[in-house]
């Protein structure tokens, strides 16, 4: 995402900057932002509601809705004021473009949203990590493992900016806030690279820990109270995986498409370049998503036993039956 370092925008940054597309574009990704402002309200509401995860993960979760909504705050307000420029300085190319030194904290504000939703599933992982390899010590330590994970994460994502910032001039120009300064590109690759790796490990571990919770469940049909916790870490590990698996989609198509236009960079007009790495900034879909994906699995969960609490007074049914209807009430 280099940029011209003269302050005036060329033709083709004109284009880019007052274009039909960015503004369509612009319209989109602060519709997708309001949906996640509510369905993170009603994400909230269900997650107070129903007693589904353990307290270690709920703090995680709300750790994660934050994060979402302060990448959608702050990705919003650069969008929008890339929307009223393209108006306002549509003929005032030496006004319409932005100093990465005035961008500085926004720029750092969004990656620090990036970071923290990307850690944070990461912590979430290893939360459900330790809920499966020491199930009573987890299960005694109520809020404190996921308390501990937040801090790091927090901690982990102030900083993630002020290192890919790490001797930047701050010299240059960009066309709105959203793009990294020419100087911090190399270190900003490396951190999407980090962030790739970090939910495609995610993705494996959860899958490990709902194979191994299965292994486990069965080992224990016997024992109720050991049945039900491996259970409830079973349904918990598979909303996660559900979360991970929408955040790595997010993240992997911004990465292979902006990877792609920049070993074609050359062979694509600025205006078009710039046009489409806007469009392939998939992130505000990934934090849409997990709000959504909550509500829909938590509801998903209570349905099931409703259904089967119904199925279960409504009829007579044989011990195997029964036993059937138990396992499901529980999944």
């Amino acid at each position: 995402m280099t940029t011209n370092h003269s302050i005036c925008a060329s033709e083709d940054q004109m284009i880019l900057q007052t274009s039909l597309l960015l503004r369509v574009n612009v319209i989109l990704m602060t519709t997708v932002a309001i949906f996640t402002f509510i369905l993170t309200y009603k994400a909230l509401f269900i997650l107070k509601q129903r007693p589904i995860f353990h307290k270690s993960t709920k703090i995680l979760l709300y750790i994660s809705l934050l994060f979402v909504n302060i990448h959608e705050v702050i990705f919003m307000i650069i969008q929008c004021v890339a929307f009223m420029r393209s108006f306002t300085l549509n003929d005032k190319p030496c006004e319409i473009m932005r100093t990465t030194l005035e961008c500085r904290f926004k720029n750092h504000v969004l990656i620090f949203g990036i970071a923290g939703m990307n850690f944070n599933q990461f912590g979430l992982t290893v939360d459900r990590l330790l809920a499966t390899v020491i199930p009573q010590t987890y299960s005694n330590l109520g809020i404190l493992p996921g308390v501990l994970i937040s801090i790091l994460v927090i901690g982990s994502s102030i900083a993630a900016p002020l290192i890919i910032a790490i001797g930047d001039p701050y010299d240059d120009v960009v066309p709105n806030c959203f793009f990294f300064p020419e100087h911090s590109a190399p270190r900003a690759n490396v951190f999407l690279i980090i962030l790739s790796v970090l939910v495609i490990a995610s993705i494996f571990f959860n899958f490990v820990i709902i194979f191994v919770n299965k292994k486990l469940e069965k080992g224990t049909r016997y024992y109720v109270a050991q049945r039900y916790q491996k259970r409830e870490a079973l349904i918990s590990t598979r909303i996660i995986s559900y979360i991970a698996a929408s955040q790595f989609l997010g993240l992997a198509l911004y990465s292979t498409i902006v990877l792609t236009l920049r070993l074609h960079k050359s062979m694509i007009p600025v205006s078009i370049y710039h046009n489409i790495v806007w469009w392939a900034y998939t992130v505000p879909f990934a934090a849409v998503a997990l709000p959504a994906l909550l509500i829909h699995r938590i509801n998903q969960v209570g349905s099931n036993r409703k259904r089967v609490i119904h199925r279960i007074t409504a009829k007579v049914e044989t011990q195997e039956e029964h036993m059937k209807s138990l396992k499901e009430l529980w999944g």
